[in-house]
Order: structure tokens, then sequence, then C-alpha cells
């Protein structure tokens, strides 16, 4: 994969900037974008591709995959609002991989990019069909350092209401809570517990805490946006930096944009 770090801005006009959009666009291509200092969260976007592209990976053995449509752009929220809380971060996306799985693959740029700085949580960033049985979806894996259900708590307040979040509750499990902004819990299985992602192994591995993030299509969009979020994803982005930095990131210091 070409590997580009984007130094420029990440909005033009509420709108991802030309040179950002041109990047995230590139087939096969892997996008760096490291803000506010020491790096202290990765984000990380594995199966990106623009709208109408819909599956990525065509040329891999095992065969292809769906593709994680506009999760980019939350992602991108999520990032400014770190820095914004004073929390140094870095976002890793791959745009459509051509051979691979970018997260099954631990050896694979996107997974060595994630996993090359000293930052303590890496955070992945995924988007879930409109069949998925719920809106958010948050685990970690069989990573044991993850802690998903107390994360979710914080990122189901922040989100306020209308919004709810399933939350994995025990590592290397579907079992789950849902979880809403006044504290109704209730059990759930989770549909995407991220069991054999590589990428969150070999965090742990590591000594890094991984999450695994799946939103539906309210909080990215399966049709064009001209790269402008939408306002559930912008309410995602912003609430998921707030539960980061809630959760130990690092001590918030109050968003300028959320």
């Amino acid at each position: 994969m070409e590997r580009e770090d984007h130094l420029g801005p990440i909005w033009r006009d509420g709108r991802v900037s030309p040179a950002l959009a041109a990047a995230l666009a590139r087939p096969d291509s892997l996008t760096i974008l490291d803000r506010g200092g020491a790096i202290r969260v990765v984000l990380g976007v594995p199966h990106h591709a623009p709208v109408g592209v819909e599956r990525i990976a065509l040329a891999r053995p095992g065969g292809s995959r769906i593709a994680d449509e506009n999760a980019v752009l939350y992602a991108l929220v999520c990032l400014e609002a770190l820095v914004d809380r004073g929390i140094g971060a870095r976002l890793v996306v791959a745009g459509q991989a051509h051979d691979h799985d970018p997260n099954k693959d631990d050896a694979s740029p996107y997974c060595r990019a994630a996993l090359e700085t000293s930052a303590a949580l890496l955070v992945e960033c995924h988007g879930a069909g409109a069949r998925a049985p719920h809106d958010l979806e948050l685990s970690a894996g069989a990573n044991r350092r993850g802690a998903p259900l107390a994360v979710a708590r914080a990122l189901a307040a922040a989100l306020g209401p209308g919004y709810a979040v399933a939350a994995q509750t025990r590592p290397g499990t579907a079992s789950g809570l849902l979880l809403d902004a006044i504290g109704r819990e209730s059990p759930t299985r989770l549909r995407f517990p991220a069991l054999r992602t590589r990428s969150l192994l070999a965090a742990e591995r590591r000594g890094v805490a991984a999450l695994h993030l799946e939103a539906k299509i309210r909080f990215r969009s399966t049709v064009p946006r001209d790269g402008t979020p939408t306002r559930s994803g912008t309410r995602l982005g912003c609430a998921l930096a707030k539960a980061l930095a809630a959760h130990g990131a690092a001590a918030a210091r109050g968003a300028r944009s959320c």
C-alpha cells in the first residue's frame, strides 16, 4: 500500500479538505494523520472506501470483504475532538486494500502503522450494515486490556437521548449489555464481537488496550455527502472523544469544536 502522511488541514468549509479527500479516494492506500503532539490514542479505519465502493480486497486469496463506506468521517471528527481535549492522536486509514484484509493481517501496513507508536489505546472504527441489530457495538474482541463496557457507558451518556450502545461484557465472547443515556442496561448478544481480529490481538501482545466500534448507516451515510459528516456521525465522533478522555486517555481541558 502506498503511504501518505497527511500534514495539511482536515476540513475546508465544513467538508473534508480537497487534498485529504483525494488521498482517501486512492485505491490501495494508507493515509496517516498525526495531530496534537505525543500520540496517546490511535484511531484506525481498516476497511475504508468512498461511497459507491462496496467491497475491498478484491484480489485477496480468501475472497473480498464488505467495505466500510464513510466510516472515516466520524473518525475524523473524533480525531479533531481528541486534539481539542489535549490528547495527541493518530488516525490510520487503509483505503480499498487490494489483496489483504488489513486488520486481519498483523503484518499489514495498516497494523504496522497503527501499532508503531507508544500509544496506550487503539480504537478501530467500522461501519455496520442496515440489518445490524444495534446502531452501535463496542467490543475489545479477545483483547483483555480493553474496557468496552466502561467506555460504552461513558459513550452512551455523552451521546444523549435517542442513542444506545451495545457493549461487550467479557473479552473473547459475544456477551453484551445494551446501554442508553439514562443508565438502563439489558442483556444482548453482539453481532460483531471481533473475536478473531488480529490487530486487536497484536495490540494486546504489545501491552496496548484496543476497542472495536461498529456504527450503522445513520452515523456514516451511504450516499454522497461531499465530505460532510452526518449529524449523528458528528455526535458520535465528539461523544467518543469525550468518553475516551473520561476513561483516562488524558485530562480533558474542554473541546473547542464539540
